[in-house]
């Protein structure tokens, strides 16, 4: 940690979060690479395997690496004046929102996030949103609630 930046926050995401991204890597890989051996299908000899071989090993080396990387990096902290989100894969974010600067605030649970039982908190101001991504659905429904609380939302507004 450089001198004078504050300790990262605390808060995890479920671990069940990385199953979900590799999900969802395997789904765009796994096109990108049907489409990309379509369109090498006429090269022949050495260029041919190349053109096989070094895509999938990426795509595998993407999936087995990034989601444990990214899971190890994401942290968040819901305090009473600010969000405070660190998260990335190669390149690490830091993002705080002010409480006071917070319009709504969102939970979402897709179809994959379903099946493993996580849920997506989105907080929107009026410069944007973020999201808290991979919770339990229970702990994405009570930081949503505290979040509403602190920055003195209700369901009403």
């Amino acid at each position: 940690m450089p001198h004078g930046e504050p300790a990262p926050p605390a808060e995890q995401l479920s671990p069940g979060v990385r199953t979900l991204w590799r999900l969802r890597l395997l789904l765009v890989t796994g096109f990108l690479l049907v489409a990309g051996l379509v369109a090498t299908a006429p090269l022949e000899g050495t260029l041919a395997v190349l053109a096989a071989t070094v895509p999938w090993l990426a795509a595998l080396a993407t999936t087995a690496i990034l989601p444990g990387l990214r899971y190890r990096r994401w942290r968040f902290a819901v305090e009473a004046e600010e969000i405070d989100l660190r998260h990335g894969g190669l390149v690490v974010r830091r993002t705080l929102v002010p409480m006071r600067r917070v319009q709504h605030v969102d939970s979402s649970s897709g179809l994959l996030e379903q099946a493993l039982d996580l849920a997506t908190v989105t907080v929107h101001t009026a410069g944007g949103s973020v999201e808290i991504p991979g919770l339990a659905r229970a702990r994405a429904w009570a930081v949503h609630q505290r979040i509403a609380g602190l920055a003195r939302l209700t369901d009403d507004d």
